[in-house]
C-alpha cells in the first residue's frame, strides 16, 4: 500500500509540474485550463461554502453499496450456474443482453422507475459491478480441479462447508481480478446516474460546473473521482493481497516488486 501511495504522489507530482509549465508557456486562458494553484483555491472555495464534502460522501456511499450488491449477486450468481449448468445456459443471454446495453441509455429508464434518490445509482453500479465479478466467479468455480471435489465427496463435506473451505478459497484469484474491474466501473457507473438527475454527488457537481461554464468546478470534480476510483482500486487489491498470501500469484507478484 506504501508503495502505491508513493508511486501514485510522484506521478501527481510530475503531472502538477508538467500542468504549470503548460498553463505558463503555452499562455493557455483561463476559462479553458485553469493552473493548478487556481483549482486548489477553487477547491477550497468548494469544501468550504458548496457543501463538497455531502457531494463526496453521496458519491462514495453510492459506490461502496452499489459495488457490494453487485459483487456479492456476482458470486452467488458465478456459483449457482456453475452448479446448475441449464440454468446458467438459460439466463445467460439475459444477463449478457442486459450488459452489452449502454449504461448512458439505461439510466433514464432506472430514474423514470426509482426517482432521482440513490436507488437508480446504486441499482446501475450493481449492474456494472455485477457482470466481471460473475464472470470471475464462474471461471473460478467451474476450474477447482477434480482432485479437490473428491477430497470433498471424501471427507463428506456438507455443500455449504464444501463451498466455503474449498470452492471459494480456489476461486478467489479470479473473483479477485473481477472485483478490481467492477471497482473502475462502480465510480463511472456513479457519473453517469448523477448526470441523468442528482441533486447531490461529484457527478451533480460535475454538470453544476459544465452548465456554468466554470472549468475549475468540472477539474475538481474530475480529481476527486479519480481519486476516489484510484484508493477504491487500491483497497480491493489491498484485501486481495492479505487474502491471497497463500496463492503462488501473490509471491510471483512480490518477488517481481
Amino acid at each position: 500500500m506504501y508503495k502505491a501511495l508513493f508511486s501514485a504522489a510522484r506521478t501527481v507530482v510530475a503531472v502538477i509540474v508538467a500542468w504549470w509549465l503548460i498553463v505558463i508557456l503555452a499562455r493557455v486562458p483561463a476559462y479553458l485550463l485553469p493552473a493548478p494553484d487556481a483549482i486548489a483555491s477553487r477547491f477550497l472555495f468548494l469544501a468550504g461554502n458548496a457543501d463538497l464534502g455531502q457531494h463526496i460522501r453521496v458519491t462514495l456511499g453510492e459506490v461502496v453499496i452499489g459495488f457490494l450488491i453487485g459483487g456479492i449477486l456476482g458470486v452467488a450468481l458465478g456459483w449457482g450456474f456453475v452448479r446448475l449448468p441449464r440454468v446458467g445456459r438459460l439466463l445467460s443471454p439475459l444477463i449478457l443482453l442486459l450488459q452489452t446495453a449502454p449504461k448512458i441509455a439505461i439510466a433514464p429508464l432506472l430514474l423514470l422507475w426509482l426517482g432521482i434518490d440513490m436507488g437508480p445509482k446504486v441499482t446501475l453500479i450493481a449492474i456494472v459491478t455485477f457482470f466481471p465479478v460473475m464472470a470471475g466467479a464462474m471461471a473460478g468455480f467451474s476450474s477447482v480441479e477434480t482432485s479437490y471435489r473428491d477430497l470433498a465427496i471424501l471427507l463428506k463435506l456438507s455443500p455449504w462447508q464444501r463451498f466455503r473451505r474449498v470452492e471459494l478459497p480456489f476461486s478467489l484469484p479470479p473473483i479477485f481480478a473481477g472485483l478490481r474491474i467492477g471497482s473502475t466501473q462502480a465510480v463511472t457507473a456513479a457519473v453517469v446516474g448523477e448526470l441523468m438527475g442528482a441533486t447531490y454527488g461529484l457527478g451533480y457537481l460535475l454538470s453544476l460546473g459544465q452548465e456554468n461554464g466554470d472549468a475549475s468546478v468540472v477539474i475538481v470534480a474530475i480529481l476527486l473521482l479519480s481519486t476516489m476510483g484510484w484508493a477504491f482500486h487500491e483497497l480491493i487489491r489491498m484485501i486481495e493481497r492479505r487474502a491471497l498470501r497463500w496463492h503462488v500469484s501473490q509471491r510471483s507478484l512480490e518477488a517481481a516488486l
